[in-house]
């Protein structure tokens, strides 16, 4: 069975790049290993090409992998059969809240990231400083029913592949009810005064789907079609709280996750929580 690659690019339509390095070659898959290559290309857009506020740029390899069977192969009704399989998307963009926004070249601006499935990581080890937040994402995965507000059938997304989590920025009035529906059960299950009734100290409402998320706690508001109540909110510790906080708003620098929807309503950028002990 022979098989050989070649790589092809898809990006915006009418943006332009730059590009240097050196791609893989048409080549078969027991050469690329004889050879024992590094292959690196480089791509650049200018800003100001993308669409949408986040000026985005699309793009993916589309390598067309051809194999050549034996003649004698069972069940094969020709030689040869090519398909194509996309992999290694990438995103150009040059959002506003993302680093690199505000360099005096405005066709400097922005970055790229691979389109990969990102993963936030919060610790439960003692000692840890986000350690109650982490403790309350994880009984709201393995344990929902101990969770508020009550629903039987509750199945929180974020900690699978397919059912990611959605950075929510542009809508800010979506992102204020996430918050105000989470205090209004750590009110009604803790108290009016949740805040400072606790001896150990201060604490906030915690809530996940997190408030900045297209699945928090306000989803059914806007997308009629989503379950409601199948999110969690907690009166935790608040240093615990901001401390997550930190974590999560550093995850979205570094992985440069945009807003989860693209100019087309898409779901873009979606990413996944990592709970260790």
């Amino acid at each position: 069975m022979d098989t050989t690659l070649k790589m092809d690019m898809l990006h915006a339509p009418r943006a332009r790049k730059t590009q240097s390095g050196s791609p893989p070659p048409s080549r078969t898959f027991d050469r690329l290993k004889r050879e024992n290559r590094t292959y690196m290309h480089d791509v650049a857009f200018d800003a100001g090409q993308g669409v949408g506020p986040d000026d985005l740029i699309t793009m993916a390899y589309q390598p067309t992998v051809k194999v050549t069977f034996p003649l004698a192969w069972p069940g094969t009704p020709k030689p040869t059969d090519s398909q194509r399989i996309t992999f290694a998307g990438m995103n150009w963009d040059a959002a506003g809240y993302l680093p690199n926004s505000d360099v005096a070249d405005t066709k400097k601006r922005g970055g790229a990231a691979f389109a990969y499935i990102a993963e936030l990581p919060y610790s439960m080890k003692a000692g840890a400083p986000e350690r109650a937040v982490a403790q309350h994402l994880n009984q709201a995965h393995k344990k929902p029913g101990e969770t508020y507000p009550k629903l039987s059938t509750k199945d929180v997304p974020g900690f699978d592949a397919d059912h990611r989590l959605h950075r929510l920025f542009h809508d800010a009035a979506r992102k204020k009810k996430n918050r105000a529906d989470a205090r209004k059960v750590c009110v009604e299950v803790w108290g009016a005064d949740y805040a400072t009734n606790d001896p150990a100290g201060p604490r906030e409402c915690d809530e996940y789907p997190f408030a900045s998320t297209y699945e928090g706690a306000a989803q059914p508001t806007t997308e009629p079609g989503a379950r409601k109540n199948n999110w969690s909110a907690k009166a935790l510790a608040k240093n615990d709280n901001s401390k997550a906080g930190t974590i999560l708003g550093e995850f979205y620098d570094k992985n440069r996750m945009i807003d989860g929807r693209n100019s087309r309503g898409e779901e873009v950028d979606g990413y996944i929580v990592r709970i260790t002990n």
